[in-house]
């Protein structure tokens, strides 16, 4: 069997998209690492069954976790409180306030001129999660490939998926 390479360049490559993965929200997506394809994934939720990219049967994956939206919040609370400019922060803490408070942030950062500093702080801190992700559930990546452990990656059945048992 030829061996598969993974698509990631570098381990920072790897990581960072991770960490997207992790932060994806879309309450229709299920995101997996795919050790046996090298890649990770997205499985979406029933009511779009035509989008669904399943694991081909006996790969080995892990399903990857969503960083909860609290945390996100909290994130963001706590960028606002590292600004020096008392006016700034203020702005951002009153978008928290809103509605739609991510999208508000996003806005009230912008308008103030500190977006780029959220987006690096934001990266900064979801690139440290996924590495805690990998270490908690022992992935790593390493020479080009990513492995695992093993002790948290299944192997991925479709009896499983037809009769409805949860393999999450």
């Amino acid at each position: 069997m030829e061996e598969i390479k993974s698509r990631y360049s570098t381990r920072e490559s790897f990581i960072s998209e991770l960490a997207f993965a992790m932060s994806n929200h879309d309450i229709q997506e299920e995101q997996y690492l795919n050790l046996t394809q090298q890649n990770l994934s997205v499985i979406l939720r029933e009511d779009y069954s035509w989008g669904k990219k399943w694991p081909a049967e006996g790969d080995e994956v892990i399903f990857v976790d969503k960083t909860p939206s609290w945390e996100a919040f909290h994130l963001m609370e706590e960028f606002a409180d590292s600004i020096a400019n008392s006016r700034i922060t203020k702005e951002l803490y009153h978008a928290l306030e809103k509605r739609h408070p991510f999208s508000a942030f996003r806005y009230a950062a912008e308008s103030t001129g500190v977006i780029q500093q959220w987006y690096q702080w934001r990266d900064h801190w979801q690139n440290e999660q996924a590495e805690e992700w990998m270490h908690e559930n022992g992935v790593d990546f390493k020479d080009g490939k990513i492995v695992a452990d093993g002790k948290h990656t299944f192997v991925w059945s479709w009896e499983d998926e037809m009769i409805g048992i949860d393999v999450i």
